[in-house]
């Protein structure tokens, strides 16, 4: 017992440093976001500002138009979360439960989309986009959540371990696929909405690359876009602003995962993705 306890407390001990590393450079930049002296100048380390104040984050809000980039992103992740989530039950329920032509070869294609990489297809989705006109519009951002293949694949593998025979007791009684979806499928499919929605949150506020190559303006950019730009054109240093800009690019997410932790953590280990 004593053996086993010894092993216990060492292995707290190990993960609480490893906690501390971790978690030093993000308090660092708390810091350096309050301090009035780390501005023009980078301060020695400290667990606290110097010389506490707000200018940092005025300076950021006169500087980077952050509410402007907060209503894009929210815009953006709740229209491509509804849309990937819903569109992909759809898909999943028909690979699992439905019955037409060519249903395993259109299913292995459709899982042969995951091998490839998106920077592999990102110059012939930027050429097709640009053909239609849709570029510095949101609809590159939008259009692609239609078919988003790994929620298909997660959607189907759970739909299909619901009975045949609930489906089949809802159709003898008179009911259509659609009322079976709403009213069956959807109900019993609330861990894999759950897990997909915080899948999607997390990834489309965390989207860089597609929206950097694809929108143009600075006033239809998301956040995480924006905050880039702001840093890249910034000719001095301003340790204490850009620390102040990246705090609060990254509340939301905080916010999100001290209310959702339980979630998400769920999510992770139902669907063994991490983002």
């Amino acid at each position: 017992m004593k053996a086993v306890k010894r092993r216990k407390w060492i292995t707290v001990v190990i993960l609480l440093i490893i906690l501390v590393i971790l978690l030093t450079p993000l308090w660092w930049a708390v810091v350096l976001s309050f301090d009035r002296t780390s501005t023009m100048a980078l301060p020695d380390f400290s667990l606290f500002p110097h010389e506490v104040s707000l200018f940092n984050y005025e300076m950021a809000a006169k500087t980077i138009d952050l509410i402007q980039y907060y209503k894009n992103t929210v815009l953006i992740t709740v229209v491509n979360t509804v849309i990937s989530v819903f569109t992909a039950l759809l898909c999943g329920y028909a690979f699992a439960k439905g019955s037409f032509p060519g249903k395993k070869l259109w299913y292995i294609i459709l899982l042969s989309v995951m091998m490839l990489p998106f920077e592999a297809r990102m110059i012939p989705l930027y050429l097709q986009y640009k053909s239609w006109g849709l570029l510095n519009t949101y609809w590159p951002l939008i259009l692609g959540n239609f078919a988003y293949v790994y929620g298909i694949f997660f959607a189907r593998s759970n739909i299909a371990a619901i009975p045949d025979s609930l489906r089949e007791s809802a159709l003898m009684d008179g009911a259509g696929e659609w009322k079976v979806f709403f009213r069956i499928i959807l109900p019993l499919a609330k861990p894999v909405i759950s897990t997909l929605a915080i899948l999607q949150i997390i990834a489309n506020w965390n989207s860089y690359l597609w929206p950097l190559v694809v929108i143009r303006s600075q006033a239809k950019q998301v956040i995480s876009v924006g905050v880039s730009l702001f840093n890249a054109s910034q000719t001095d240093i301003y340790y204490g602003p850009r620390m102040a800009v990246a705090v609060l690019s990254a509340v939301p997410l905080v916010i999100l995962f001290l209310f959702l932790q339980k979630y998400i953590v769920q999510s992770i280990a139902l669907s063994g993705v991490k983002q």
